[in-house]
């Protein structure tokens, strides 16, 4: 068993609070908050994955993708489903879901609602937030065949996740949104190779706080400079967005470093970062099947008139779910395969 990075769980924490805050923004969504957290929410997975990254046989890298991503896509969208069926009985709290719809959807699994290139005139829905598990899917399978092609060769390496990064973007903004998230994955390319650079030369060690204030500053200049909206591989300002997707996922790890150096008891976050996959997969599940959270902010915007605490409620709405999901989920027999297959395999092996 590997032993787990506990500042690297924390950075998954936030990373995943930033995301449920980042759909829960309502009015504010458009706001210099919502730039910010949508310049590093997604990205700072990715910055991960290439930081975490180990060369091994494509037959693993393979394997470990359908296991631990597309399994838990395939569970999240069964659960939407079943969840769904009970709409008859809650109109008023459950989404009654066009199945047809639904799994076209599935299929195809886009980040935004889309008319396919090939005909305009059909349209596609959002799959909704889990558009993340295919991307990263193909994003892992790409950086992969990034480093093994390069041989190691960082100037190269650099090269081509800079050119298919690029790419991602040119092809989004030709209107040419290919399905299963490839768009995100080809984009998300530089934000691996960065994870891989960080730590390659031990940039968050040989520059600590230093790093981190470039970071910080690269991370609101890019916000700055507009929205980036990485499921759909689309940029206000790709390169700047993608300084500061790698610059604020830099500062968030050393901060989260930082943070597990002091004696602060952390093990709730940790966990919720361990659990991180979990708590995407809930809340999509939440997006997609129940009507609560439109209900809390719309009721508490109209009583109140306030509309932060009306937001500030949603979002508690929203984490307090996932808190339930990592405490449950873990529990469920055959469930939790789906998602912690390392730990709860389906078959064990005599």
């Amino acid at each position: 068993m590997k032993k787990r990075v506990d500042w690297i769980d924390i950075v998954r924490a936030v990373g995943m609070f930033l995301i449920i805050m980042g759909h829960t923004l309502e009015v504010y969504t458009y706001s210099i908050v919502g730039k910010l957290i949508f310049a590093v929410h997604v990205p700072v997975f990715f910055v991960l994955s290439g930081y975490l990254y180990k060369e091994k046989p494509f037959k693993k890298v393979f394997k470990g993708g359908n296991v631990n991503l597309l399994l838990p896509y395939l569970a999240t969208l069964l659960i939407v489903v079943i969840i769904t069926r009970f709409n008859f009985i809650f109109p008023n709290w459950i989404y009654n879901l066009d199945m047809r719809n639904f799994w076209i959807s599935a299929l195809y699994g886009s980040g935004t609602t889309l008319n396919p290139f090939w005909d305009k005139s059909l349209t596609i829905n959002a799959i909704g937030a889990i558009w993340f598990l295919l991307a990263m899917y193909f994003g892992n399978i790409l950086f992969d065949l990034i480093i093994k092609s390069s041989r190691g060769n960082l100037y190269i390496s650099g090269i081509m996740a800079t050119l298919i990064t690029f790419s991602g973007f040119y092809l989004s903004d030709m209107g040419i949104l290919l399905p299963w998230s490839i768009n995100a994955a080809l984009a998300s390319q530089l934000f691996y190779y960065g994870g891989y650079l960080i730590r390659k030369f031990d940039l968050i060690g040989k520059y600590g706080m230093f790093g981190c204030i470039i970071g910080g500053v690269l991370w609101i200049i890019s916000a700055q400079s507009g929205f980036l909206y990485l499921n759909i591989a689309h940029a206000d300002s790709p390169i700047l967005a993608v300084l500061g997707g790698i610059g604020g996922s830099l500062t968030l790890m050393y901060l989260a470093k930082l943070l597990c150096e002091t004696k602060v008891n952390l093990k709730a976050v940790k966990y919720y970062g361990q659990m991180s996959l979990i708590v995407l997969c809930v809340h999509l599940i939440d997006l997609n099947s129940f009507a609560i959270s439109g209900k809390i902010y719309g009721t508490l915007a109209q009583t109140t008139g306030n509309q932060i605490f009306a937001v500030s409620m949603e979002i508690l709405y929203r984490f307090f779910l996932t808190v339930v999901g990592i405490i449950i989920i873990p529990k469920l027999p055959v469930v939790r395969s789906f998602y912690l297959n390392r730990t709860y395999p389906f078959f064990v092996r005599k």
